[in-house]
């Protein structure tokens, strides 16, 4: 049961209008498509690499295929950039599109998103960022990912690099929901070692921090344990598997499914907010930048809500019933260790390059993340912040 859970709170859920998830779903994206939103245009939204490993064939086929017109938009970068959404947006201007369709990872699922809302709107896109701040409903969207991570097809977030600044805006607006998000884990069949292991635990932090939070509920709480079990199961026999375990990379994507549902349910926490600022002045994959900062902000939250964590440790297949609350959730912080030592992680930030002068800005920048900050299960001041940036620099 959830410790912090109030009855008298009131949960708000929001998910997308249809998911179609299983092996071989993506071969029903054309009747789909075609069924329901009634256009006969519809852009791609992707990067080079999706296209390159040959993941659009079947889908642009399966399109075409019930009469639907595919043109293709492939400049998508990590951290997508707003400049990108821009271009996307005279391109699909210019083609006159119906429908967006975003494949790829997270960052192609986010520029889709912010491309289908702009295309309706005349004003500056920054306007739209930030909590629901969008204007209206843009284009029909379709959203099919090819990691087992990130969430972005089930989640109303969207993420995108400011070019003049340089820092990472979060937004959420229930426009950024897709109205049609197809699952199929063998998409995933192919996924490089690295990325495997980063979504997936930036899949595991969706739902490890929506679980211990103080907004989590028996709803999130539903989800999040699910997702957790899931994730700790099957991420190593994917990572070492590769294309010859496709009933772990199921699992993978249904706990990625389930994290990011949970966190609909509750939201984040600081483990979140901490990760942000190494990753956007060094360049980090924002699944790398998790996964260093996990451990560090797990033992400074644990005395925050040691119940939650030490069934956390339960959810991973430790035992821990013999124990104390605050006993099981230290082991729940050796068994994320653990799990990202198995995995060939980096221990610290120092390993990665991150200076330690950069540390007290780091904590600037992690602690105004206000809602993190408010749904953190420990009070947490800037000091907290570079406390916590210490540990997770060198130890």
């Amino acid at each position: 049961m959830n410790q912090l859970f109030n009855l008298s709170d009131l949960i708000t859920f929001q998910i997308p209008s249809k998911i179609i998830f299983g092996n071989g779903s993506i071969k029903k994206i054309g009747e789909e498509v075609a069924n329901t939103f009634g256009g006969k245009k519809v852009l791609m939204v992707t990067d080079k690499g999706v296209m390159d490993a040959g993941l659009t064939k079947e889908a642009t086929n399966a399109l075409r295929e019930n009469g639907l017109e595919v043109t293709v938009f492939d400049k998508v970068v990590p951290d997508p950039l707003i400049s990108t959404v821009m271009k996307g947006v005279e391109f699909a201007k210019k083609e006159e599109t119906d429908i967006i369709f975003g494949i790829g990872g997270g960052s192609s699922l986010d520029t889709a998103k912010a491309i289908s809302v702009m295309v309706p709107y005349e004003g500056d896109i920054r306007d739209c960022l930030g909590m629901n701040r969008v204007k209206k409903r843009g284009l029909p969207k379709v959203l099919v990912p090819t990691t087992g991570g990130t969430g972005s097809e089930v989640s109303a977030g969207c993420i995108l690099t400011d070019d003049q600044t340089g820092n990472k805006i979060n937004s959420f607006s229930q426009y950024f929901l897709s109205d049609l998000s197809i699952i199929d884990p063998t998409l995933t069949l192919s996924l490089p070692q690295n990325v495997t292991r980063e979504s997936g635990m930036d899949a595991f932090s969706h739902a490890l921090e929506a679980f211990v939070c103080v907004r989590a509920n028996p709803l999130s709480d539903l989800f999040a344990q699910r997702a957790i079990e899931c994730i700790s199961q099957n991420i190593r026999k994917a990572y070492t598997s590769g294309i010859h375990n496709l009933e772990a990379r199921y699992w993978m994507c249904f706990g990625a499914i389930m994290g990011i549902l949970a966190m609909r349910a509750s939201g984040g926490g600081m483990i979140h907010a901490t990760s942000y600022p190494p990753a956007m002045k060094y360049h980090l994959t924002h699944g790398m930048a998790v996964s260093i900062v996990m451990p560090y902000v797990m033992e400074f939250n644990l005395v925050g809500n040691p119940e939650k964590h030490a069934a956390v440790a339960s959810a991973m297949g430790e035992k821990v019933s013999h124990l104390s609350a605050l006993d099981g959730a230290r082991a729940a912080v050796e068994t994320v260790k653990k799990l990202l030592s198995d995995l060939g992680f980096p221990t610290n930030l120092k390993e990665v390059g991150v200076d330690k002068k950069d540390l007290p800005e780091f904590a600037k920048i992690a602690i105004s993340y206000n809602f993190n900050v408010a749904n953190n299960p420990r009070k947490v001041t800037e000091q907290d912040v570079l406390q916590i940036y210490e540990s997770a620099w060198d130890r």
